[in-house]
């Protein structure tokens, strides 16, 4: 990249991605807790959503240090350590992880608080 004169595009993508990764964990954070909101105090809906919060926010700081790993990967002009490459690659495993994690878990929220709430509405008692 250097050789080639693109590295300076290089680090603009990089940065852009950054922004991108803090919107993904302020998402995260604020749709994670608004789901969360659908259950009562100590509920599981409440504990899903805000495990799926948590997963989004785990997922986005794998994301950053995968980039910022990638940086140290740059200053490797031919090879690159076996170890350093484990490293990468494992943040983005992690990364992927996290976020299908915090997806599954924004999806059980909904389910779990759409069937507390269904069956709350069924308890009621009506008036006569």
């Amino acid at each position: 990249m250097r050789e080639g004169g693109t590295f300076g595009i290089y680090v603009q993508t990089q940065l852009f991605d950054f922004a991108f990764i803090a919107s993904v964990i302020v998402f995260g954070i604020c749709f994670g807790t608004l789901l969360a909101r659908m259950g009562q105090a100590r509920s599981l809906t409440r504990k899903l959503g805000l495990a799926a919060a948590g997963f989004a926010v785990a997922g986005g700081l794998l994301d950053a240090s995968g980039n910022l790993m990638s940086f140290i990967l740059m200053q490797f002009a031919t090879v690159i350590p076996q170890v350093l490459a484990y490293i990468y690659s494992s943040f983005a495993v992690l990364k992927f992880i996290s976020l299908t994690l915090a997806m599954a878990l924004a999806l059980a929220t909904v389910i779990t608080g759409v069937i507390s709430s269904g069956l709350g509405m069924l308890r009621r008692p009506t008036a006569a």
